[in-house]
This record gives structure tokens, C-alpha cells and sequence, in this order.
């Protein structure tokens, strides 16, 4: 049973829960490069995860940004 007092779902929650899955295992995507092995596909996934990660930045960037103008136009 749903408690109703919840509230409505939050669209954008799972976006976020994604986004923190995805750096963690970014996190320990490095574990390789620490412990210097060798291998083609790390190099692959350390681009993976950095591109993942520069997409992130920018979404936070304009989630951060829209939640200012939000408190801006409250606040007037």
C-alpha cells in the first residue's frame, strides 16, 4: 500500500538515482588504473565513464541553474 500522505512521485528522482549509480561505478572504474592493469578495454571504460560523467556535470549544471531562477522568481 502507497502512503498517501507521500505526496506525488517525484518525475525526476529516477534520473537522479541513475546518476548516482552511474559514479559509483564510475568510482570504481578506476580500480584498474590503480592497481596498473593493463588491458585495451580499460582504457575504453575510463572514456565511457568520463563522458558519462561530463554529461552528468552539464545536467546538474541546468538543474542547479533552473532551481535558482525557480527561488528567484518565488522569492520576488
Amino acid at each position: 500500500m502507497s502512503d498517501p500522505s507521500a505526496g506525488p512521485p517525484d518525475p525526476g528522482r529516477r534520473g537522479r538515482r541513475l546518476e548516482d549509480v552511474f559514479i559509483i561505478l564510475c568510482i570504481f572504474s578506476l580500480w584498474p588504473t590503480v592497481l596498473r592493469w593493463q588491458h585495451p578495454a580499460v582504457e575504453y571504460v575510463l572514456y565511457l565513464a568520463l563522458a558519462g560523467l561530463v554529461y552528468i556535470l552539464f545536467r546538474r549544471i541546468r538543474r542547479f541553474q533552473r532551481a535558482r531562477d525557480e527561488f528567484r522568481r518565488l522569492s520576488r
